[in-house]
């Protein structure tokens, strides 16, 4: 069983009675996960549609940021295995398949006060007091964004802010498959080694087991309620 986490945990940022919808997607693909949020983002920004976090796995996708380039692919593309998509996130390339939790927060960070730095360490805190849960110490590293365990990346971060609003977020891998890693220089940095909670662990941990975990640290470190809804995301 998990065991709450020794970490000091931070003040929140705002009232915890703030309310925001939480919705646990499972596996969606990666295209149409992201048309869904640009919209609910627009929503969001435009005051129609509440702010809301979505929690979410994808088949093998690779990605790549606006500051991202194809030299850090390390095998033709089409040797791949997988699509690899442009996105508007910061970052540069990296890998999103089953066993990596993803989380998009879809957050009025402005009218919050809270600046992209501030707002790109809450969501690493949000990670490592996950992993923390399960015995786990993780931190951050000085000049390098994500969440490691020493000196292996254990969490991603790659976020967009657009009209004040918030987009992409966090990649926690629970029980990635590792080898596609191989194929990409993974955030631009040479030599970085991913791991995953499992192995870092040495245990058989799901999704599914960190998924309450990843959502209750998330709550806490933004001070929120998560409220649940479901989701069609072919709707707008």
């Amino acid at each position: 069983m998990p065991r709450s986490s020794a970490l000091r945990r931070p003040e929140p940022v705002f009232e915890r009675s703030q309310v925001v919808q939480r919705a646990r997607l499972g596996v969606i693909d990666y295209l149409q996960a992201d048309r869904w949020q640009r919209a609910r983002a627009l929503q969001v920004a435009a005051g129609s549609q509440a702010e809301i976090a979505l929690f979410l796995e994808h088949p093998p996708t690779f990605t790549q940021g606006r500051r991202g380039r194809r030299e850090h692919l390390l095998v033709a593309e089409h040797e791949l295995g997988a699509p690899m998509i442009d996105t508007d996130r910061g970052g540069d390339l990296t890998f999103h398949g089953p066993g990596q939790l993803v989380v998009w927060p879809i957050l009025r960070v402005r009218e919050r006060g809270i600046g992209i730095a501030r707002y790109v360490r809450l969501l690493e805190e949000s990670v490592i007091e996950t992993v923390a849960s399960f015995g786990i110490s993780a931190e951050r590293v000085r000049g390098k964004r994500g969440v490691w365990v020493g000196g292996r990346k254990l969490g991603s971060v790659g976020v967009r802010i657009q009209q004040g609003v918030s987009r992409h977020g966090i990649a926690l891998n629970v029980n990635t498959d590792l080898g596609w890693f191989d194929a990409i220089v993974a955030c631009g940095l040479v030599g970085t080694e991913p791991t995953t909670l499992a192995r870092e662990s040495a245990s058989e941990i799901s999704v599914d087991e960190v998924l309450p975990v990843c959502e209750a640290a998330f709550a806490q470190v933004f001070g929120l309620r998560l409220s649940p809804v479901t989701l069609n995301l072919e709707s707008t």
